[in-house]
């Protein structure tokens, strides 16, 4: 008979979790006005043409050119773009007409299928059309999330929660609900390299549930950017570095290894955006000099902070309070060495190649397209790779009892902090701009969403939503307390599952012993103990050999 206790976690993480991370989300979906997220004026172009041509919505003026007629105040709608006293009020949503764009992906920059997917929601109604796309990406996100946690082996997934939890603010958040191609590039690089890494690990339905979870990340990470594609191909690196095996078991994510790398390079040599590796992502710039390359190669750090909220959001004109990134550097910082307590030689491999990439990359970037930190190379770029990291450093088997306690309530507390100081400056920036500034963001707010609840409504739900998300998190751990009072023993392994379930029962010690026997479990993927504790499950002692203080047992 199972535990209410045990009952209760796991109707929390399948339920009000995933609806509390959504709401999260959604906050800093509706937190900036459309056109928000950087290059807009070309990504939203890009999403109304993303399904071709289509009356009213993409239009060809059939000059023999790549310029496309999309809705006259689509282009315009980044009109307070590198203004930050400028509110969202500059915006005219209902211009009506056509009007003529010179980029929208007609030259295949980046690969076409997240435009083609965010383009079934394209109406005449760009700010209902936009409010749409953001939310389902949310939604996207939240649910791919929840199902890889749920089909991972249960010691594996404080690493997805806490290389999640640890990037998600601010830029994550704000990425993950905005009409960006980062957003399915983020999303899959958290998806990708764990679950074909849980696929190493598992047997029967559920090693092939997480290779297909782990293609389908691949997908939309590859469908939705160039750089996207090479991260996948680098997760299937890592995680056949962490988990692969010379035995037939591993023949599965063997395969779909191969296969994300195939899609990954199918859709990189087809996107001209892949061509920056080697080319640049500006051209007639003078080769650097050698002060400059070595100031590059200092200054690379200075890019993971601002994924964390160092550098400014939405088009590098929304500053943020140094609290912020403090907080969660500090977190980040702290997943980072709490993972590599333990490591074995499999992970030290696979963390010192994903933190050489985090220098490499942006350098090799900078050096081809011949400019410093600070511009072209933006810190979403690298968002992905950092979200790798803390994920390759926190897969540790006994990563629950690391995290609980007072851990994991301060790093909650840092990020809530975080979360709600960061998402209240998003909103002001766009409501009044930065020229006025009050508790309120919505106080003689110059802009809002039509119809929708208050800025200071989102502002405080999207928050308090964060903070219960990490709060149940905490709740739904084992206590350590109670584990150390019980016995694991196995129940019948669930329809389609090649493994046990494990179940604590109350086992009482062995009649003249301190200690009971010790035997091997036969399911770890649900044990949060490190690998190789033994399950105290009581055996009787020999007739021949009673047990006593003379006779230790096992």
């Amino acid at each position: 008979m199972k535990r209410p206790g045990i009952q209760l976690r796991r109707m929390l993480l399948a339920a009000i979790i995933p609806l509390l991370a959504f709401v999260s989300l959604g906050a800093w979906a509706f937190s900036s006005p459309v056109g928000s997220s950087p290059d807009d004026d070309f990504h939203l172009a890009a999403v109304w043409c993303g399904l071709g041509e289509r009356d009213g919505l993409c239009e060809n003026p059939d000059d023999g050119s790549q310029d496309r007629l999309v809705p006259a105040s689509l282009p315009t709608a980044p009109c307070y773009a590198f203004n930050p006293e400028q509110s969202g009020e500059c915006w005219v949503p209902d211009e009506s007409g056509l009007i003529t764009v010179t980029r929208a992906n007609i030259d295949g920059l980046y690969p076409p299928l997240f435009y083609a997917t965010m383009s079934i929601f394209a109406s005449e109604d760009i700010q209902a059309s936009v409010m749409a796309m953001r939310l389902f990406n949310a939604a996207l996100a939240v649910g791919l999330l929840t199902a890889v946690f749920f089909v991972l082996p249960r010691w594996t997934r404080p690493a997805l929660i806490v290389s999640v939890a640890a990037t998600s603010v601010p830029l994550g958040a704000f990425v993950l609900a905005s009409t960006n191609p980062s957003a399915w590039a983020v999303l899959s690089a958290a998806v990708v390299w764990i679950a074909l890494y849980g696929a190493t690990q598992t047997a029967g339905r559920r090693r092939y549930a997480l290779a297909g979870l782990a293609l389908f990340g691949a997908l939309l990470g590859a469908g939705a950017r160039a750089d996207a594609a090479v991260y996948a191909c680098f997760a299937v690196v890592l995680a056949l570095i962490l988990g692969a095996r010379l035995h037939r078991d591993a023949l599965i994510p063997a395969v779909t290894g191969g296969i994300i790398v195939l899609v990954s390079a199918v859709f990189y040599l087809n996107a001209a955006q892949g061509g920056a590796v080697v080319t640049g992502m500006t051209e007639g710039n003078p080769p650097l000099t050698g002060g400059q390359l070595l100031s590059n190669l200092l200054e690379i750090p200075s890019l993971w902070i601002g994924a964390v909220g160092g550098w400014h959001l939405g088009w590098l004109d929304t500053r943020l309070p140094a609290t912020v990134p403090i907080l969660v550097m500090v977190v980040v910082a702290g997943a980072l060495f709490v993972g590599i307590r333990r490591l074995d030689l499999r992970r030290l491999v696979a963390l010192l190649l994903v933190l050489a990439s985090l220098w490499v990359v942006p350098f090799v970037l900078l050096y081809q397209s011949r400019v410093v930190v600070g511009t072209i190379i933006q810190p979403r770029y690298l968002l992905p790779l950092l979200v790798i990291a803390i994920g390759v450093a926190s897969l540790r088997r006994d990563a629950e009892s690391s995290w609980n306690g007072g851990r994991l309530g301060l790093a909650a507390a840092a990020l809530t902090v975080a979360f709600t100081v960061s998402l209240q400056f998003n909103i002001q920036r766009y409501t009044t701009g930065t020229d006025e500034s009050s508790l309120d963001p919505g106080a003689n707010a110059e802009w809002w969403w039509n119809g929708a609840p208050s800025p200071a409504f989102v502002w405080v739900l999207g928050s308090l939503a964060f903070a219960g998300m990490l709060a149940l998190f905490a709740l739904a751990l084992p206590r350590p307390e109670r584990e150390a009072s019980t016995a694991w023993t196995a129940e019948p392994a669930p329809e389609g599952s090649d493994r046990a379930v494990a179940e604590p029962v109350a086992q009482p010690a062995e009649e003249g012993s301190d200690l009971a026997r010790t035997v091997p479990l036969a399911d770890d993927d649900l044990d949060p103990r490190p690998h190789g504790v033994a399950d105290v499950v009581p055996q009787p002692a020999s007739a021949a050999e009673p047990a006593g203080k003379d006779h230790p047992v096992a």
